[in-house]
């Protein structure tokens, strides 16, 4: 028996639409991810479902991510492959803003490539998750599955055979991630987007990207934090999440540096200095955004491993 581990994402990180994603773990040492364990091999492929929100996959396990990766697995490796006896152990909610398909997939195809002897380099593996991925949101892109597989923060670079690149980060910075418990489909979220950019702003969104990646590796933080503004997704998706004024004004006026949107929602997240700060956003989101028993607040560190073997 092999177990395997994927952490959750932010895609998006406000400045850089599909272009930044980062990975994130709870300071208190919790598993804010999937599990994915292998627990032999079998005539027939199986899969066993368990984890906190195993009630939001769908019932047929035919249709779930784990089966559907080890297919296009066996695709991409070019042969047939010994079924195993899988059980996903569902700690990410669906449709979050956590990366939470790509967090399945990564931890699937990671696992299957480790079990099988890695038949597929880094940067395949990387490719092939983003295909998976690009199935369920409906567009082949990068944020979530590679710092879900790396971790960090990264920069997607999808002219380049590199495809991303690891950036810079504050140490001391915590982020504060909140799920209010209800759901929001990122092909939803997708449909209220512009079209297409004018000229002025598209300028604009890559002098916000520019200033803030060059914020990261001067490691000034008064710039990082002027730079972290969402000029393409939050405008569209304010009328999805209409909470985020007040809170982002209630946060700001503590000091907290930036508040926004995780990925395509409903997830929000709040970038701190300090522990005073993190605890106050995280007790804020507690009484002002959690909405069920679905609902979850952690205070997150950057993850710095992504994908791993958990048990052998």
């Amino acid at each position: 028996m092999k177990s395997y581990f994927a952490p959750a994402s932010t895609g998006n990180f406000s400045v850089g639409f599909d272009l930044l994603g980062a990975a994130f773990a709870p300071k208190n040492g919790e598993l804010l991810g999937d599990e994915l364990v292998i627990e032999g091999e079998a005539a027939e492929l199986s899969l066993r479902l368990s984890g906190r929100y195993v009630h939001q996959l769908p019932g047929d396990v035919t249709d779930n991510l784990v089966i559907k990766c080890f297919y296009a697995f066996e695709q991409k490796v070019g042969k047939t492959l010994p079924r195993l006896k899988l059980h996903l152990k569902k700690h990410l909610p669906v449709g979050s803003g956590l990366g939470s398909s790509a967090c399945s997939i990564v931890v699937a195809c990671y696992a299957f490539n480790d079990y099988f002897g890695k038949p597929l380099s880094d940067f395949e593996l990387l490719q092939l998750t983003a295909v998976c991925e690009g199935g369920v949101s409906g567009a082949v892109h990068y944020d979530n599955v590679a710092p879900s597989l790396y971790g960090g923060l990264l920069l997607m670079l999808p002219e380049s055979p590199l495809l991303c690149r690891p950036l810079p980060w504050f140490p001391h910075w915590q982020v504060v991630l909140c799920y209010p418990g209800t759901v929001l489909s990122t092909k939803a979220a997708r449909e209220v987007m512009p079209k297409e950019l004018s000229l002025k702003h598209s300028i604009r969104f890559a002098n916000m990207l520019s200033r803030f990646v060059s914020a990261l590796y001067c490691q000034d933080e008064t710039e990082a934090f002027a730079a972290l503004q969402d000029l393409v997704a939050e405008p569209a998706r304010l009328p999805l999440i209409p909470e985020l004024t007040a809170i982002r004004a209630a946060l700001t006026a503590e000091g907290i540096g930036h508040v926004g949107i995780s990925g395509a929602g409903p997830t929000l997240f709040a970038v701190c200095q300090n522990d005073q700060q993190a605890e106050f956003a995280a007790a804020y989101f507690r009484q002002h955004y959690e909405k069920n028993q679905d609902a979850m607040t952690h205070i997150c560190t950057l993850a710095t491993v992504g994908a791993r073997v958990l048990l052998e």
